[in-house]
C-alpha cells in the first residue's frame, strides 16, 4: 500500500513541476489514487467480510475533499455532523439516503428535512429526542431513525456523546422510540475512538452495540437496516503527544474491519443483514495530502548556532503541529531530496506571531528556494486552519 505520495516517480515531478509554474507556494498536493484506493479497498474488504455496507466520508475532516467529485464517483456517502455540512452535502448533489446525519446538535428544521429526506439520521441525546418525536408526529411519519450510543472503552473512558450503554439510558431512549407511532427505531450508531491503533478497541465496541440490540430491540434482525460503527481509523501521520510510543501502531484496515464484523456475526447469522457503514476521515485522506511550502530566508540565529529557517508556510495552516509532531522533508528546486547531516534548527512560520513555530530539531542543511514538504496533513488541517494574516492554502490534485 502506498503511504504517501511519491515525490520521486517520473510523472508526479513532471506533474509537481507543472504545478509549480502555475501557483506560488504554500498550497495543498493531493494524491487521489491514495484516497481512491483506501475507499475501494475498505468497502471490498466489507462486501467481502459482511456484506450489504456503505462508507461514509466524515465532511469535517477535510471539506475541500469534500467538494471534489471523486467521492461520490466512487460511491461513497456523505456524513455530515452539522445543519451546516449537511446543506453542503445537498449542495455537492448528494440524496438524502446518501447523508448520513449526526452531531449533537441539529436544529428543528434540520431535523426535519433530515426526516423529510429520507436521510440516515442519528438522536443524539434526550432534548433532541424529545424535539424529534414532536417534528415526526406532526409530518405524520413513520419515519426510520437511529439512535447514537456511547460505552467506557479502554483509554478512552466514557464519551459525552449518545445515550449510554452503561447506565440503561440507551434502553430507556429505545423504549420511547419503540413507543413513538411517528418513528421507527431502525439504526445503531456508535463513535467513541480516535487516537488509538489498537483493533481491540473495535471489536469491543461492536461487541456492546451487538449485545445492546439482542436486548433491547424487539426481533432487531429484521428491524435494524443500518448499523454504524463510526470512524477514527488511524492514517500514517506521526504518533500523537498524548501517547506513549510502544502504543502507536497503524494497522491494515483489514484488522480493523475484521474486528468489527467478528463480533457482529454472531448476532445476525445468515446474509439478511443490516448494512454496515463505517465513516473515515482521517484515514482516507490525511496520508494522501502533503503541504508544500518553499524556505524564503535563513536568518542568523541570535540564541545558538542553530540553523534558522523561515518558509512561506505558517503554523496556521498546520495547527495540529500541537496535537501531534509533524512529517516534513527538504528537496531541492531540483526536488532532490536533501539528506546530508543534520543540525539542530528552528523551522519558523511566515506569520508575526513570535510562536510560529512549524519543528525545533535536528534537520538536513537547507537553502533559499528548497522546497519543505509537510507529509500526511489532510486531515483537520485545512478545516481548522484559520484565513489569521494568510489564506488557507488551496488544494491541488495530481
Amino acid at each position: 500500500m502506498q503511504i504517501f505520495p511519491d515525490l520521486l516517480s517520473r510523472s508526479t515531478r513532471a506533474r509537481f513541476f507543472e504545478i509549480i509554474e502555475e501557483r506560488p507556494t504554500p498550497f495543498f498536493l493531493m494524491d487521489a489514487a491514495i484516497l481512491t484506493d483506501r475507499a475501494v479497498v475498505m468497502r471490498d474488504r466489507m462486501t467481502e467480510r459482511w456484506g450489504p455496507c456503505a462508507v461514509a466520508y466524515s465532511f469535517k475532516t477535510n471539506y475541500q475533499v469534500a467538494r471534489l467529485p471523486l467521492l461520490q464517483d466512487l460511491g461513497v456517502l456523505a456524513e455530515a455532523v452539522s445543519e451546516r455540512e449537511y446543506a453542503m452535502a445537498r449542495e455537492l448533489g448528494y440524496e438524502g439516503p446518501q447523508i448520513v446525519f449526526n452531531g449533537p446538535y441539529k436544529s428543528d428544521e434540520a431535523l426535519r428535512r433530515a426526516l423529510l429526506d429520507g436521510a440516515t439520521l442519528h438522536v443524539h441525546g434526550g432534548a433532541e429526542l424529545d424535539r424529534l418525536t414532536r417534528i415526526a408526529t406532526s409530518l405524520g411519519g413513520p419515519f426510520d431513525v437511529g439512535m447514537r450510543v456511547a460505552a467506557s472503552l479502554p483509554y478512552f473512558g466514557h464519551s459525552r456523546f449518545g445515550f449510554s450503554l452503561d447506565d440503561g439510558e440507551a434502553e430507556a431512549a429505545a423504549r420511547r422510540i419503540l413507543a413513538c407511532p411517528a418513528l421507527e427505531l431502525t439504526g445503531l450508531h456508535f463513535h467513541g475512538l480516535g487516537d488509538t491503533t489498537d483493533p481491540q478497541c473495535y471489536r469491543l465496541a461492536a461487541r456492546k452495540v451487538a449485545a445492546f440490540a439482542q436486548k433491547s430491540i424487539p426481533r432487531y434482525r429484521s428491524a435494524l437496516r443500518t448499523i454504524d460503527l463510526g470512524g477514527g481509523f488511524p492514517a500514517h501521520g506521526a504518533r500523537p503527544h498524548n501517547r506513549a510510543p510502544e502504543s502507536w501502531d497503524p494497522r491494515p484496515i483489514a484488522e480493523y474491519i475484521d474486528a468489527i464484523t467478528e463480533e457482529l456475526e454472531p448476532a445476525f447469522p445468515g446474509e439478511s443483514r443490516p448494512k454496515l457503514i463505517l465513516e473515515p476521515g482521517r484515514y482516507l485522506v490525511n496520508d494522501a495530502i502533503l503541504l508544500v511550502s518553499k524556505v524564503t530566508d535563513l536568518p542568523r540565529s541570535r540564541r545558538d548556532e542553530r540553523q534558522v529557517v523561515l518558509s512561506d508556510a505558517s503554523i496556521t495552516m498546520v495547527p495540529l503541529t500541537h496535537y501531534t509532531p509533524q512529517i516534513i522533508r527538504a528537496w531541492s528546486p531540483e526536488l532532490e531530496p536533501r539528506e546530508g547531516e543534520q543540525r539542530e534548527s528552528v523551522l519558523y512560520g511566515a506569520s508575526c506571531r513570535e510562536d510560529d513555530v512549524l519543528q525545533e530539531g535536528p534537520f538536513p542543511s537547507v537553502q533559499i528556494g528548497d522546497f519543505l514538504v509537510y507529509y500526511a496533513v489532510g486531515a483537520y488541517n485545512a478545516n481548522l486552519g484559520p484565513d489569521f494574516i494568510f489564506e488557507s492554502p488551496p488544494l491541488v490534485v495530481l
